[in-house]
């Protein structure tokens, strides 16, 4: 059985460092968003993103394998049919860094426009295999299924929703200063070693994570329900 479902694996793989990431991560996504709409947080692990999005005045649920406690959480295989919601229960379903992990990754999309309302949307993150692939995508054992922008699209369309993808940057700065993306361009050209993938403590822990994301996007996908 994968490590997936074991309860270790969200403090093992994902430490549980409280930062300020969350928090602006979810006012770029879901800012625009009127407070009425429902929210899915599908595969939403440590529930650091389902409680910001409920922070920012949303209805929200969390489910995965192995949720925190609270009543806004649910148990859930989501390889699995999600039986426990009705068919139009949501107006968005979100789901970031999930998609990867399953086998049969068509299955969720599936059920994903289940219970989506219509013009209702899928919001899908995954690591860019474009950008993320050999070492930095399997640097997570659980890895199984790696997507591009194409691809991520056709799954999507083939369930019946009107997709569009695109590269995320997880530089909450490049977020407010969009000049700054020419300093990313700069440290993939000069390709610095960093963390997990060296050894060497090289930079502190906030400089490591500017090298490392200004190399590793995660692809999004917005998919609208006809």
């Amino acid at each position: 059985m994968s490590s997936i479902y074991n309860k270790k694996y969200i403090s093992t793989t994902y430490k549980d460092n409280k930062s300020e990431y969350p928090e602006k991560f979810c006012k770029k996504l879901f800012g625009s968003y009127p407070t009425t709409v429902k929210i899915l947080d599908l595969g939403c692990g440590n529930g650091h993103i389902t409680e910001e999005i409920n922070k920012l005045g949303f209805d929200v649920t969390g489910v995965d394998i192995n949720p925190p406690s609270g009543k806004r959480y649910v148990t859930a295989d989501i390889s699995k049919p999600l039986s426990m919601f009705k068919d139009s229960t949501f107006d968005i379903v979100f789901s970031k860094s999930v998609i990867e992990h399953l086998r049969e990754p068509d299955h969720m999309v599936n059920e994903v426009y289940r219970i989506l309302k219509r013009g209702g949307i899928f919001i899908c993150m995954t690591p860019s295999w474009k950008h993320s692939y050999k070492e930095e995508f399997y640097i997570d054992h659980t890895h199984y299924t790696p997507f591009t922008r194409y691809s991520l699209e056709t799954i999507c369309e083939l369930s019946g929703f009107e997709s569009e993808c695109d590269y995320f940057w997880q530089l909450p700065l490049i977020w407010k200063y969009s000049a700054l993306h020419i300093l990313r361009v700069l440290l993939n050209i000069f390709n610095l070693p960093y963390k997990p993938f060296s050894k060497y403590d090289l930079w502190s822990s906030d400089i490591n994570k500017i090298i490392r994301f200004s190399k590793e996007p995660l692809l999004i996908c917005k998919a609208r329900k006809k």
